[in-house]
């Protein structure tokens, strides 16, 4: 008898404890993964798979033909910072205050063990169709990556991927990209710095460019950014000479009209006159999984939007407001596996418990009153969307 059947409310709390007990970096996640496995087995989900890059998904099938609905939670975690500034045992699963505490409690350990409990508990008698959940891996350094290979699998006919959305459901989203920008001068001694060209002041002048570039913006998403991250010298560390090259790093944030060729176009317009500037280019990614596999790609993800009066977002909204939840859609800045969705083409929303100012903090936690109440907000959206 599996644990669906013996107990009608499957512990979410418990859950999520245990899951934030088990630490679970990017590349890591082999212990969490065989953990969600052992969970879907023992709730009774059917053709649990690890896929090769160490992604797990298992079906929840209704006994009616109907869509596919694919459920997403990543396992993988943002490092712990600053141990020493921690009140609370980063992987403890501490439950004090109506909070647990510890790294990936909000970000996203409690989504996942939310949607084993409200999926436990869904009857398979009239839901038609089935539900694909999925633990996913690499999301934190390699976002949409991993989950493309699920999507891809499946070709669901819509996507929910679990993120500290305070239970409100996004219907939009910014994109994201990481820009590297290389300046090329000539090297010389310090004592003589006008027998060389200086990379370095080549390279403030086109960050400055950048900054003062015009940034589109949206009602709903706000205004693009373009935020300066890293700026290296070449050499470094440097011995004491006029730096030949320099390389710099940007973090934009763009809307879901723009392109990565577009966003491309657009910076190499601004710094065209600065001749020293020789290469403009999208970061190129590339992390090796727990299974040995690697994962490649262009760091760059598309914005998306749902479009007004979308079917699946006026069936979910109704869904969450009939159980007392948030019915509120907002747009979300951040980047998250929605956008591998969004860029194939299939609806896409983001819902979870936790809010996003507590992901990545020092003492992250996340409510036991919203992991109860995301426990509900699930059921609702899974009945939504498979209710025939």
């Amino acid at each position: 008898m599996t644990e669906s059947i013996q107990n009608n409310h499957v512990d979410a709390v418990a859950f999520c404890r245990e899951l934030v007990s088990i630490p679970s970096l990017p590349g890591e996640e082999y212990e969490a993964a065989d953990w969600a496995a052992a969970k879907m087995q023992r709730l009774g989900f059917s053709d649990i798979h690890c896929d090769r890059y160490g992604s797990i998904t298992g079906i929840w099938q209704g006994d009616l033909p109907g869509p596919t609905l694919l459920f997403d939670s990543h396992l993988d975690i943002a490092p712990v910072v600053e141990p020493e500034r921690w009140q609370h045992k980063p992987f403890g699963g501490e439950m004090e205050d109506g909070r647990i505490w510890g790294r990936g409690s909000a970000d996203t350990k409690a989504s996942l063990a939310a949607m084993l409990a409200a999926l436990s508990g869904l009857p398979r008698k009239g839901l038609s169709g089935r539900i694909v959940l999925a633990a996913s891996v690499q999301e934190e350094v390699m976002t949409g990556a991993a989950v493309t290979h699920i999507l891809k699998r499946f070709d669901p006919d819509v996507f929910v991927t679990g993120e500290p959305t305070s239970l409100k459901l996004a219907t939009a989203q910014k994109g994201r990209v990481t820009l590297e920008l290389h300046a090329r001068g000539r090297s010389a001694h310090t004592s003589s710095p006008d027998a060389g060209v200086n990379a370095v002041y080549a390279m403030i002048e086109a960050v400055h460019r950048l900054r003062n570039m015009p940034m589109h913006h949206d009602p709903e998403l706000g205004r693009e950014i373009l935020e300066l991250t890293e700026m290296i010298s070449i050499p470094y560390p440097n011995p004491g000479q006029v730096p030949q090259g320099c390389i710099v790093r940007l973090i934009g944030r763009v809307l879901p009209e723009e392109t990565q060729s577009g966003i491309l176009r657009r910076v190499r317009a601004a710094l065209r006159d600065i001749p020293a500037i020789d290469e403009v280019s999208v970061a190129r990614l590339s992390s090796r999984s727990f299974t040995g596999a690697s994962l490649v790609m262009d760091d760059f993800l598309p914005g998306w939007r749902n479009p007004p009066g979308d079917a699946w977002g006026n069936k979910i909204i109704e869904a969450l407001a009939s159980e007392g939840l948030p019915a509120e859609r907002f747009g979300a800045g951040c980047g998250t596996n929605a956008s591998a969705a969004g860029a194939l083409g299939i609806p896409a929303f983001i819902y979870g418990p936790g809010n996003l100012a507590q992901a990545h903090t020092v003492d992250e936690w996340v409510s036991v009153e919203d992991i109860h109440r995301a426990v509900r907000g699930f059921r609702a959206i899974a009945k939504a969307c498979l209710s025939g």
